[in-house]
Order: structure tokens, then C-alpha cells, then sequence
């Protein structure tokens, strides 16, 4: 699974840089934040708080870092 998972973050790294635009390349980076927690940081087996924690951190900052621009 982390093979395919690794393969996710690339495709969207490519698809990231591929699109040019600044909003299009944080959202990605938010999905690519969301994979690396439910799979290497182990978040699938983690109580479900700490997962929706951390998913409300990453949108949270996504959205941030796309209003500052």
C-alpha cells in the first residue's frame, strides 16, 4: 500500500508543478499532506480525533497560505 500511496504523492507533485498556479499547487500539497498522515504517519489505526485533527490542521493552513498569497 505505501507503494501505491508513493505513487499518489508523485503524481500529484507532477500535476502540481505541471499546473502553474499558485491555489492549484497548495490544494494538491494539502492532498499530499492528507496521504503522508493517513499512511506513514499512521493515522488509519489512530484514535479518530488525532485524524480529523490533523485533516482540520492541513485545511486550515491551506487555506491560510492560499488567502496571503
Amino acid at each position: 500500500m505505501r507503494l501505491v500511496t508513493w505513487a499518489v504523492l508523485v503524481g500529484l507533485s507532477m500535476a502540481s508543478v505541471g499546473s502553474g498556479r499558485l491555489q492549484v499547487a497548495l490544494v494538491l500539497a494539502g492532498l499530499k499532506a492528507l496521504a503522508v498522515g493517513i499512511e506513514f504517519m499512521e493515522l488509519r489505526e489512530a484514535a479518530r480525533l488525532h485524524a480529523l485533527g490533523f485533516a482540520a490542521f492541513v485545511a486550515l493552513l491551506v487555506g491560510v497560505l492560499s488567502v496571503l498569497r
